[in-house]
């Protein structure tokens, strides 16, 4: 019975204490209140001033098969997708590149758009352009080709940003294709020298062969003049019986006739005259055919790649609608709910230590 009367008590006396607290509560509602809607009202205001940033992006995958065959088509050079993209993503990702692309292209005073004081151009132009980042893809199967890479920047002037990102990668990607363009253009320049210089030596050494022809005629017309061998031997010939005396001379088992015995002292010298008085050698090289034909493609062949990149656009760089911070509605819930806590807190302390006569009649 005593156990009972005990449960009892502190039922009531807890009944009490909640109902007390209560009341505290209701007494100071104005506090809560006026202190709640105080610091939301600041959380609003400071909400509302806070600059916005927004993240602008584009995305870009390797080059088309076209492009590398039209890079290649010289068989100047053996570039691939991978080499010429890899090349292209070390541009765009170098510091000193993006800093060159955002002088050229004015883009102080579009990132300044308030026209401020700038003391250090150098510093301002860093800061800008170190929220650009390159981002790639997850490489599953180390492809790096197929897959999307990000190109990012964050700031709080998206319009600025975004006609900065979609130069820059034009301009990374016209910088790649000039610099093979150039490539391709030196290595012409040279087998163009090589070809020359092969003409040369093909043409020299036809011109020396047939010096050397004129010299051994000239000997063999001497000899036949003093042997009185004036013209060729075949029309004394009969059937297929040979003078041997008139026609030729036995060395072992082979018969070999000699120049000044099969054309004779007038033949040989035609045909000396005729070796003397040709213009050029060039005609008589076969090998000079294939040369001629690539030294014409190659001088007729205009580098022109218009049609040729680096990359694939996949998403230019828009203008983004929403900023991606400061989420100003959880700042302000964040703000209400923060304050509104702590001002029951403080309700309550305070009827603690100074207890009302309302709370406690």
């Amino acid at each position: 019975m005593q156990q009972s009367n005990k449960e009892i008590y502190r039922s009531q006396t807890d009944d009490i204490d909640l109902r007390a607290l209560f009341n505290s509560l209701v007494v100071r509602k104005f506090l809560i209140a006026g202190l709640t809607g105080f610091v939301t009202v600041l959380a609003i205001l400071y909400a509302l001033n806070l600059t916005p940033t927004y993240q602008v992006s584009s995305s870009f995958t390797s080059p088309s098969t076209a492009s590398i065959a039209t890079i290649n088509k010289l068989d100047l050079t053996e570039e691939t997708k991978e080499s010429v993209f890899s090349a292209f993503l070390t541009q765009l990702s170098s510091k000193g590149f993006q800093k060159i692309a955002f002088v050229e292209g004015d883009y102080l005073t579009q990132f300044n758009a308030d026209n401020a004081p700038i003391d250090d151009v150098d510093a301002f132009i860093t800061g800008t352009v170190k929220s650009v980042k390159v981002k790639g893809p997850n490489l599953k199967n180390n492809d790096l080709t197929e897959l999307p890479y990000i190109l990012s920047m964050q700031g709080n002037n998206p319009e600025a940003m975004s006609q900065y990102l979609n130069e820059l990668v034009a301009m990374a990607n016209s910088k790649i294709i000039n610099e093979l363009v150039e490539l391709i253009e030196k290595k012409i320049s040279i087998r163009l020298e090589e070809i020359s210089l092969e003409r040369r030596l093909l043409i020299t050494k036809a011109k020396n062969k047939r010096l050397n022809e004129i010299g051994v005629l000239t000997e063999a017309a001497k000899t036949a003049r003093s042997l009185g061998i004036s013209e060729n031997n075949f029309k004394r010939m009969t059937g297929n019986q040979f003078n041997s005396n008139q026609i030729a001379i036995s060395l072992g088992d082979n018969t070999i006739i000699p120049n000044l015995y099969l054309y004779g002292e007038i033949a040989l010298l035609k045909k000396i005259q005729i070796l003397e008085s040709r213009s050029s050698d060039k005609f008589f090289i076969p090998a000079l055919i294939a040369i001629d034909i690539e030294k014409i493609k190659l001088e007729s062949e205009v580098v022109a790649m218009n049609s040729v990149s680096a990359m694939k656009i996949s998403q230019v760089a828009l203008i983004p609608k929403t900023p991606i911070k400061p989420n100003k509605r959880m700042i302000i819930l964040l703000a209400f709910i923060v304050s509104f806590i702590m001002s029951i807190l403080l309700a309550l302390i305070m009827g603690a230590v100074r207890p009302d006569e309302k709370t406690t009649a």
